[in-house]
């Protein structure tokens, strides 16, 4: 009976710590939802709230009279359509060939083995560390100068002026760096490929080869199709990144015909912009609320859907948070 007694008690204390554990684990999980959450909730509450409303000393989160009228103002003025359809085309373009050139560039330095093949992955990790702003003196005289990566200058040899054009102000400055493999980010995606080509058995590639397949028709059809989780979520990530550039398109794309949307965001919710619009400190307030959760719910609604892949991807990755 002692015996019964104290197992009873052990179990009692397991089932006990367990449901504490289960307990905590809740209410650690519902405080970071929170934190993630609470910029998109307030956004949301505070554009649905009326100009008035928000600098009421009563006015917390849910509106005391909810209406769309910041959206109808906001619409009046704000260029949404024409400006996301520009960052939608660099997003969509951009991402599209840094999943081809990453992709192929993480597979070789996977896969094979060749002479210099730690050499170039160490400089694609230097890609990640070294910041971008150190070469865009150089890439905007480039850019502005753009004589076909030497070309230009061997045509001028001939006709005595170098053949040349200016690429300031189009999509090219970012589809250029992008299909070369250093994009924005583009180190990152080439190790979170080589990190899952890795990890992949070498019988595929064996059973691909005994299937007469070459070196292109092996990655297409063998290798590729077993890595889905890692190109959905380097298509998530860049186009996330090319989406939220801010830095990129104020050098290169600071034009009202070729701005992207956060560019546009950005410079629609500055103070001196809203005065000139005759907008009140109260209108100002809400349709920064409205510019700004429109801007980012494209890319919420994509992570809803993608966000499966991209756990499978940082968990066979090997990357630590």
């Amino acid at each position: 009976m002692r015996k019964r007694g104290e197992e009873g008690a052990k179990k009692l204390a397991v089932h006990s710590a367990t449901a504490l554990y289960r307990l905590f684990r809740l209410f650690l999980l519902l405080g970071i939802s929170y934190i993630v959450l609470y910029p998109i909730i307030t956004m949301l509450l505070e554009s649905l709230t009326t100009p008035s409303d928000l600098f009421s000393s009563s006015h917390m989160w849910i509106p005391d009279h909810p209406t769309f009228e910041n959206y109808r103002t906001w619409t009046g003025y704000f260029a949404y359509a024409k400006h996301a359809k520009i960052t939608l085309e660099i997003s969509v373009i951009s991402t599209a060939l840094q999943l081809i050139v990453c992709s192929m560039t993480g597979y070789g330095l996977a896969r094979y083995r060749f002479r210099g093949n730690f050499l170039v992955f160490i400089m694609v990790i230097l890609t990640i560390i070294v910041p971008i702003q150190t070469a865009q003196i150089p890439q905007y005289q480039d850019y502005q100068r753009f004589d076909f990566f030497g070309l230009g200058r061997l045509i001028g040899l001939f006709t005595g002026k170098p053949l040349t054009v200016n690429l300031l102000g189009t999509n090219w400055v970012v589809f250029i760096p992008a299909m070369l493999g250093v994009g924005v980010n583009a180190g990152l995606y080439i190790f979170l490929f080589r990190q899952f080509f890795k990890g992949l058995p070498s019988e595929l590639e064996d059973a691909g080869r005994i299937d007469g397949c070459n070196a292109l028709q092996t990655f297409l059809r063998v290798m590729a199709p077993n890595t889905i989780p890692v190109f959905v979520t380097v298509a998530l990530l860049s186009m996330i990144f090319y989406w939220n550039d801010t830095l990129i398109s104020n050098m290169y794309l600071n034009l009202d015909d070729a701005m992207p949307l956060m560019l546009y965001v950005e410079k629609m919710t500055d103070p001196q912009v809203a005065s000139a619009l005759g907008l009140s400190p109260e209108q100002y307030k809400a349709q920064t609320y409205v510019s700004l959760l429109t801007a980012v719910s494209p890319l919420t609604l994509v992570y809803i859907f993608c966000q499966n892949f991209f756990t499978a991807c940082i968990d066979r990755s090997g990357i630590k948070g």
